[in-house]
């Protein structure tokens, strides 16, 4: 039966699936209204830093609180302060009060209860879920991601174009109900406290931070997974100038163009589990999705840039099944809270640092020059981070994947 064992993760993954593709429809119905009511840039600009900026503040404290007090009870507890933030926007929008302060003010509220949410949710899968089925919830928890990012921004726009702002905006806060309902439901153990050496420093906030500067193989697994994050972000910019300009596509082909990579990601989570077995599967898959986002402008022809797309979309599928499965087990379960809450942040760190290359990178070398830099900085953050992306060799082991990758 596999997965399906684990009732208490699949509840909590089910209302995830719902949540997420809320998260889509609360972004585009609180950045269109922005645009559309004041039409300025620079507020557009503010409310997405205020949906970053606490949860990269707050990791060190979420993480602390993940690893002392009930998973449980802390997912519930941003559940609810999420639901509250959603329904209050709903219904200024639909008295027609919505004003920016308090789109912002409910923003950074969101974002700090998300910081918290993030890496409870994180941590307890290694809880619920033996290690043996691990790569296969990680693999789904991916896949919820990659649909939501399509489903999300779809039906947030039919809503808004159907019944308005505000109608996204209570479907949004009805999403956070169906999560809060099926994680009551279930049940999150927590880890066994594991005595402090006398001699052994109390770290507190900062562990996680102090874990990954003292181990090796852990702070090049992280690097690996922030570098990725960063230089996939200019990724969607550039594709759009690549559709405009090179390609000279519409917009129907622009989507089409767009959807490779989400479509390569469901490929990637779809054979990540089996994938997980070969120790250098995740070192191939990177290697691949950095060579597939570096070519993907090298062609003329569209057809051809979308399946290098597509390939991009599956190795990093893969990656993003290994990487997690991989901090899972390495990780001791009541350090995890800490390490996941500061993998967030700086992944999150990386996104608008990736967004500001893209300009200077259209400017200077244009969208296929701009695709062949990611791809080439992708491909350098994989060799240096691959010691953490391989990860030790079990006793006795002898890998092909990682024999063929040393004879290129």
């Amino acid at each position: 039966m596999g997965i399906r064992r684990h009732r208490d993760f699949l509840r909590i993954w089910a209302g995830q699936a719902v949540s997420n593709v809320g998260d889509g429809i609360h972004r585009i119905a609180v950045l269109w209204w922005a645009r559309q009511t004041t039409g300025s840039n620079l507020v557009l600009v503010g409310v997405a830093l205020a949906s970053v900026v606490p949860t990269i503040a707050a990791a060190p404290l979420a993480g602390w609180l993940v690893d002392r007090i009930s998973r449980r009870m802390l997912m519930m507890s941003a559940d609810m302060v999420r639901l509250g933030t959603s329904a209050a926007l709903a219904v200024l929008a639909s008295t027609g009060s919505l004003h920016t302060p308090a789109v912002v003010v409910c923003a950074v509220v969101a974002a700090a209860a998300s910081a918290v949410f993030s890496p409870a949710y994180q941590a307890s899968i290694t809880m619920l879920v033996p290690s043996d089925d691990r790569a296969t919830a990680n693999s789904l928890v991916g896949a919820n991601e990659a649909l939501a990012g399509i489903l999300g921004p779809a039906i947030g726009g039919l809503l808004i174009g159907l019944w308005g702002t505000a109608s996204a905006l209570w479907t949004d806060a009805g999403t956070f109900a169906v999560s809060l309902l099926l994680v009551l439901a279930s049940t999150v153990p927590m880890p066994s406290r594991r005595p402090r050496a006398a001699d052994e420093p109390d770290e507190g906030l900062f562990a996680g931070i102090a874990l990954l500067r003292r181990d090796r193989t852990l702070r090049d697994l992280a690097l690996a997974a922030v570098g990725l994050n960063t230089f996939v972000s200019p990724v969607p910019v550039l594709l759009v100038a690549l559709a405009a300009g090179p390609f000279a596509l519409g917009g129907t082909g622009y989507g089409l163009l767009e959807a490779c990579v989400p479509a390569g990601l469901l490929v990637g989570f779809a054979i990540g589990p089996r994938a997980s077995r070969r120790r250098g599967a995740a070192l191939v898959a990177l290697v691949v999705s950095s060579a597939a986002v570096g070519l993907a402008g090298a062609t003329t022809l569209a057809l051809v840039g979308g399946v290098t797309l597509l390939a991009a979309g599956v190795g990093i599928g893969v990656t993003n099944t290994i990487l997690p499965t991989r901090f899972q087990a390495d990780v001791d379960p009541g350090m995890q809270g800490r390490v996941f809450a500061v993998l967030s942040a700086l992944m999150l760190a990386g996104r608008p640092v990736g967004l500001l290359l893209t300009a200077p990178l259209l400017a200077a070398v244009g969208p296929r020059g701009g695709l062949a830099v990611c791809g080439v900085c992708m491909l350098a953050v994989t060799w240096v981070g691959r010691g953490g992306v391989l990860g030790p060799r079990p006793a006795g082991d002898v890998d092909a994947t990682e024999t063929a990758l040393s004879q290129v």
